[in-house]
């Protein structure tokens, strides 16, 4: 190569490394400014020059806070091995690898990052997710989901049942000479309204009329019971300059608006609105005078609280914090207060499938219950929030960036939860199965039975209802019947349930021990923890309505046989005699006190045995006399 190629060659090499740094100079001023989409393009050009540590780092960063999840993999896959990258990046490549479903891989980069921040709250908590997300899918069949579909739109979100229809607030495509929102490159966020036509088709949304969408973002709003008033996010701006606070953000208000003949106007700000900081996503209680929001307001605990503030005596009284029941290090967020007084909200901490979760709470004696996680399919591994219900509570709306990584709106219906119970009919002796036995399932309210005779291999199966307590019965000839309990009340999940039936062997006049039945010294009085023994007893009775026994006593060879005998027979009445008092007919059980003429083992008198071998001979047995036919 000729010396004038050679600084051809040089002058090339330097004008990309001085293009490179150009773009990358220009993407960390569009990144420290919050315009994402500037920077992605920078970013973007410098790396195509040249690799750049940090324009690779920024990068993977900037894509997080647009939500673009598969190029933040992408690019996090390298970014996070950089140098440039810090324990912040290791966080965010953990939680992208949760979105991604990759939880084996997201669980070792949480351990990552907590080897060095040990005390993080959330890293903790999204640690133990990752190994328990199997739990969220628990009952997969709860409910219906259906994409609303509305065209024209880039992302919907957090809709509101108004009239017949709902309101939503949306973004479009930025269009020719439109002023595009810096951080997506979309529309900024305006309220729409839309609702089925006679078809049940969703009809093309229109923009709220009125002065209540303005140059900005229009986000997440509720109405008050009678329509007339609402209640919304909006960013803090006035005339057309946004404000700004000393970290270049601007915050987010809650804005009040009346309708006035169709048209919504007189907005005023909340009270508890700040320059300093953002409040937004208002909920109201069923009568009004409470309103929980989001924010992340000084006292908080996380990075957005949830909080409420009550309406009493003409104004809104200062905003108290939910608490650590409620609110995490991380973010709660778009509340929904429904008429029961459940509280649903979405976070990005607690037990999440990775993005935000929607999860429901209550309060009980002054204190939030622990939020539970609704699970699949109304939580995905992607971010699931704006939950809201309809009249009925057998259906709703949610939004979810599940899919395509765009928010979307689904409409949900609730299903009711479906349980079998199946088990199988076996020799409670040998184990054996036993096929041809008879199952008998009752339900309890209804009294209504249905049967099922055991197949091949001693199994049986019912459906069971929802709610609902039945009695089981299994019962073979020259078995013993049977009968216990199962029920689907206060279960809210599908269930399989299993539930075996050990039959004993009857047979006529062969002695059954009944264990545990002790009495005091020289007494014959039924001692309160040989009840539940008997009681045994009593029930093998009711379940067995034909047959009639002889309960008997038995004593050991200590003491004379006259002695033994006396004390054995009052043993074995004061038995029988708490027996009848459950229920059990006179003529169904007889008393027998045998002394020590039926000994199990060598020691008769003057036989030196052990206490052990003694405690044998002191028993009480029954039989089975006969069968009533």
């Amino acid at each position: 190569m000729t010396k004038k190629n050679k600084l051809g060659l040089l002058a090339i090499c330097l004008l990309l490394v001085s293009c490179a740094n150009m773009h990358l100079k220009k993407g960390n001023k569009a990144f420290d400014r919050k315009e994402y989409q500037a920077a992605i393009t920078h970013y973007n050009k410098a790396l195509e020059k040249k690799f750049i540590p940090q324009a690779k780092v920024n990068l993977a960063r900037t894509y997080v806070y647009v939500n673009d999840i598969n190029n933040a993999e992408k690019h996090y896959i390298d970014a996070v091995l950089l140098e440039e990258s810090n324990c912040g990046d290791i966080f965010n490549y953990a939680r992208i690898l949760m979105q991604k479903q990759d939880y084996k891989e997201a669980k070792a980069w949480f351990k990552k990052f907590l080897e060095n921040h040990p005390e993080d709250v959330v890293a903790r908590m999204l640690y133990a997710s990752c190994a328990s997300v199997n739990d969220r899918y628990v009952d997969t069949t709860l409910y219906t989901l259906n994409e609303i579909k509305i065209e024209d739109f880039t992302n919907i979100y957090s809709p509101t049942p108004l009239d017949e229809g709902i309101v939503f607030s949306g973004d479009r495509k930025a269009g020719a000479g439109a002023k595009a929102n810096s951080w997506t490159g979309n529309s900024y966020l305006d309220l729409y309204f839309t609702q089925k036509n006679t078809d049940g088709k969703w009809i093309s949304p229109t923009l709220l009329k009125g002065d209540i969408n303005g140059k900005y973002h229009e986000g997440p709003a509720v109405f008050n019971k009678d329509g007339n008033v609402v209640y919304f996010t909006r960013n803090n701006y006035l005339g057309k300059k946004l404000h700004k606070n000393e970290h270049n953000e601007n915050n987010l208000k809650i804005y009040r608006a009346e309708l006035v003949n169709g048209v919504w106007k007189n907005i005023t700000e909340m009270p508890f609105n700040s320059n300093s900081y953002s409040v937004g996503h208002p909920t109201l209680s069923h009568d009004d005078n409470a309103m929980y929001f989001i924010s992340d307001m000084h006292g908080g605990i996380g990075g957005t609280d949830i909080w409420v503030s009550y309406f009493e005596d003409g104004k809104w009284g200062t905003p108290v914090n939910l608490g650590k029941e409620v609110n995490t290090p991380g973010n709660e967020m778009f509340p929904y207060m429904h008429s029961d007084e459940s509280l649903y909200f979405s976070s990005d901490a607690h037990n999440s499938m990775g993005g935000l979760d929607i999860f429901i709470t209550s309060k009980v004696n002054n204190r939030w219950l622990t939020p539970e996680n609704l699970n699949y399919p109304l939580n995905s591994s992607g971010d699931d929030f704006g939950f809201s219900l309809l009249p009925g509570d057998s259906s709703g709306f949610l939004s979810s960036s599940r899919g395509e990584g765009n928010d979307r709106i689904y409409e949900f219906a609730k299903n009711p939860p479906t349980f079998m119970l199946s088990g199988t009919v076996k020799n409670k002796k040998t184990g054996a199965k036993l096929p041809e036995a008879l199952v008998t399932l009752i339900n309890q309210y209804t009294g209504k039975p249905e049967q099922f005779k055991t197949d091949k291999n001693g199994q049986y199966s019912f459906k069971l209802s929802p709610q609902t307590s039945y009695s089981i019965k299994g019962e073979k000839k020259d078995f013993f019947t049977v009968t216990d309990k199962v029920s689907t009340e206060g279960k809210k999940i599908s269930e399989k349930m299993v539930k075996d039936l050990m039959l004993e062997e009857l047979i006529i006049e062969k002695p059954i021990v009944i264990e545990n039945i002790y009495y005091d010294y020289d007494k014959w009085f039924i001692r309160e923890d040989a009840k539940p023994e008997l009681d045994k007893l009593v029930k093998l009775l009711k379940d067995n309505p034909t047959i009639v026994v002889e309960l008997s006593s038995h004593t050991d060879s200590r003491a004379s046989d006259r002695y033994n005998m006396v004390l054995s027979d009052k043993r074995a009445h004061a038995a029988v005699e708490y027996i009848l008092t459950q229920g059990i007919a006179k003529d169904r059980i007889i008393a027998k006190g045998y002394g020590e003429t039926k000994l199990v083992n060598h020691c008769k008198n003057n036989i030196d045995c052990t206490d052990e071998e003694h405690q044998k001979n002191r028993r009480t047995e029954f039989k089975v006399i006969k069968i009533i036919h």
